[in-house]
């Protein structure tokens, strides 16, 4: 019988490699609230890296990203991992049929985030998916 419980042990791990693994490479929220009106262009893009595109809104320059914006992060994503595991070691890997559909149901989704900046290349509004995240009044040149 202890071989029997252990080759079941050893089967339970195996299959519960799919559903911590999808959590494990979930990837990270972008936290905007770090992006602050204010800020300089060149520091923004050193931080996301190059936009996907750049478009002009009047007098302001939009830079176009798309970013995973809402979700867990790692802390987050560590407990779930450990309950994933441990929920497949005590069912023998029948867990893992709720929580492999359970992943996929919420897999993270890209947002279109907009970082517009003035003449000078300052931030001055930052919106996910048409909604403003920060703003800051633009003094119009007279």
């Amino acid at each position: 019988m202890g071989k029997l419980a252990t080759a079941a042990v050893a089967v339970a791990l195996m299959l519960g490699g799919c559903s911590t693994v999808m959590e494990a490479n979930r990837p990270d929220p972008v936290n905007l609230s770090k992006f602050a009106p204010g800020m300089r262009r060149v520091d923004v893009v050193a931080k996301l890296g190059p936009a996907a595109s750049t478009v002009q809104d009047g007098p302001k320059s939009c830079d176009v990203y798309r970013l995973y914006t809402r979700g867990v992060g790692r802390v987050g994503k560590a407990g779930i991992i450990v309950g994933e595991a441990a929920a497949d070691v005590f069912t023998l890997g029948l867990a893992e049929v709720v929580t492999t559909s359970g992943e996929a149901a919420t897999k993270n989704k890209l947002h279109t985030v907009m970082m517009c900046y003035s003449a000078e290349n300052v931030l001055v509004s930052v919106s996910d998916d048409g909604a403003p995240v920060a703003t800051q009044a633009v003094a119009s040149a007279q």
